[in-house]
């Protein structure tokens, strides 16, 4: 017994031994700069039919990164980071993590109060961003980067941020990336510089990926961790070429997948809904992989866009928190329509039950994940850690089984979450503001299903008095507060909400209402 126990430690010290012998680098910013010197004249960016070369890229993020010393101390702090799909993005991305800090990316369309918050968690008083964005926070405006087409701001926080304290060692930390957690409020995941890195050689391994032949397409965005693991730091892994679009155009997408050669391309279903219709597209000879997630991938999305390309989609998976990738159905395998396919390499997956106890195949249970790219923790929140990270395993959330070939398939959400595009949002964030108008007194909200779209969230309202309130006063209250994708598409105005005898409100009875194939909308 002694033995085997003896022999199983070994196991694990070579394990581990083994996997940071393929990490390259031990930081983020250090690997960008070993690869600048290998492949130094190499395109690396392509945007607008503009070219940028490795060595081109890396010495912006030395200008930057210098420049932002220089202007104050920002050692192992938090920086916001406010952009699209541009190579501002990738220059200022890498120049925060160069001058010692942590970079937190932060999505352009999120409202004033939600940004708000995310400033407040991290204690950040600075956000780079391009210039030519408007920031919907006041601040003092210094040069960063003015370099060809890239020009890159720093509006520096007139009122100092709300002190909290952080409650968490980020000290490991390259990344927070906010995710809507069950309190409503978004929660940043920590991740660190080598669990990124982890994930990128794990899509790599996953997408068999070759060394300066790929050619990604960047359209899904950046400030995503699946887009910036699959996409941006898969790219720099590989020595290839990233294509960034910043908006998501079919046809337009098509043509200049075309003219640069493009390879892998990873999206959600509607997007490759949207270019399974498109007439006479353009011939797509270099693309040999199409990766989706985000939302499940329906059948009649798959077959619509082999007929029209000829190429196989391969659904995946991964949480923020894993890293996030952890699952994809093999390039060189057995595609399993409506799996999330089989475990990256390295990565553990199990369902479980309610006690934690692993289920037997073709048991739902929830699915839990271990990963060299497992996030470290919940930034400021160690309850909220402690339920989701144990005995390092990320305890998902989803509901799901796993086949007797091993490929795993999700079948619903264990936390009352909404996919909204591919992005998550919470009914009970949406409520919180929607609690601060005068005129409601209750409000439940709920998702109605949009097929490929994933759901669109719905508002159950009681008002005050019996007060009349319409869909356009509830669209300019939240306004600017929060982001336009969770704002509800549609209200409905009743007397009471359902409840059970304990007073929670019975939202099944709601999404069964405004799902019914009848329901006039």
């Amino acid at each position: 017994m002694k033995k085997k126990a003896e022999i199983a430690i070994i196991y694990i010290i070579i394990k581990h031994l083994n996997m940071k012998n393929l990490l390259p680098t031990d930081t983020l910013d250090k690997l960008i700069n070993l690869k600048a010197d290998k492949f130094a004249d190499d395109i690396f960016l392509i945007f607008n039919d503009r070219k940028f070369t490795y060595s081109n890229i890396n010495s912006k993020i030395s200008n930057a990164a210098d420049t932002l010393k220089n202007i104050t101390n920002v050692s192992n702090k938090f920086i916001a980071l406010i952009c699209g799909n541009t190579p501002e993005f990738v220059v200022a991305y890498f120049a925060i993590l160069r001058a010692g800090a942590k970079v937190v990316p932060i999505n352009p369309r999120l409202g004033k109060e939600e940004l708000k918050h995310i400033l407040q968690e991290t204690q950040a008083d600075i956000i780079i961003h391009p210039k030519s964005l408007n920031i919907k926070i006041s601040g003092d405006k210094i040069p960063l980067l003015i370099e060809d087409v890239i020009s890159l701001e720093i509006t520096k926080l007139k009122l100092p941020v709300k002190k909290i304290g952080l409650k968490t060692d980020a000290s490991n930390t390259a990344a927070c990336i906010f995710t809507s957690g069950t309190t409503g409020k978004p929660k940043g995941a920590l991740l660190s510089h080598k669990a990124i890195m982890h994930n990128a050689r794990m899509c790599v391994d996953g997408l068999e990926s070759q060394e300066k032949i790929e050619c990604f397409v960047g359209v899904l965005p950046l400030f995503h961790a699946f887009s910036a693991s699959a996409c941006l730091m898969q790219t720099i892994f590989t020595g290839g070429r990233l294509l960034l679009i910043e908006q998501f155009q079919p046809l337009d997408v098509l043509k200049q997948m075309r003219k640069h050669k493009a390879t892998v391309f990873l999206g959600v279903p509607a997007m490759y809904a949207m270019m399974a219709k498109v007439e006479n597209p353009p011939c797509l000879d270099n693309l040999r992989q199409c990766i989706s997630g985000g939302a499940p991938l329906p059948d009649t999305v798959f077959n619509a866009f082999y007929k029209k390309f000829n190429i196989k989609i391969c659904e995946g998976d991964g949480p923020t928190e894993c890293g996030p990738a952890t699952s994809i159905n093999p390039l060189s395998g057995k595609i399993k329509v409506g799996t999330i396919g089989l475990p990256l390499c390295d990565v553990e997956m199990k369902i479980v039950d309610m006690n934690e106890i692993e289920k037997p195949n073709n048991e739902v249970g929830e699915i839990i994940v271990k990963s060299p790219s497992n996030f470290s923790g919940y930034l400021n929140q160690p309850d909220e850690t402690a339920k989701t990270l144990k005995n390092g395993w990320v305890f998902t959330g989803d509901l799901g089984f796993k086949d007797d070939d091993g490929y795993f398939t999700i079948v619903g959400r264990k936390k009352d979450m909404l996919l909204v595009g591919g992005l998550n949002v919470y009914p009970t964030e949406i409520e919180e503001y929607l609690r601060m108008h005068p005129q409601i007194e209750d409000v439940a909200v709920v998702g109605k299903n949009c097929g490929i779209r994933g759901e669109i969230p719905v508002a159950f309202i009681i008002t005050r008095n019996g007060e009349n309130l319409s869909f356009a006063d509830i669209k300019e209250f939240l306004n600017n507060k929060i982001a336009n994708y969770k704002i509800p598409k549609k209200i409905i105005v009743i007397d009471d909400l359902p409840r059970n005898a304990t007073g929670k409100v019975q939202k099944k009875i709601l999404r069964e209402q405004i799902n019914q194939p009848t329901t006039e909308q």
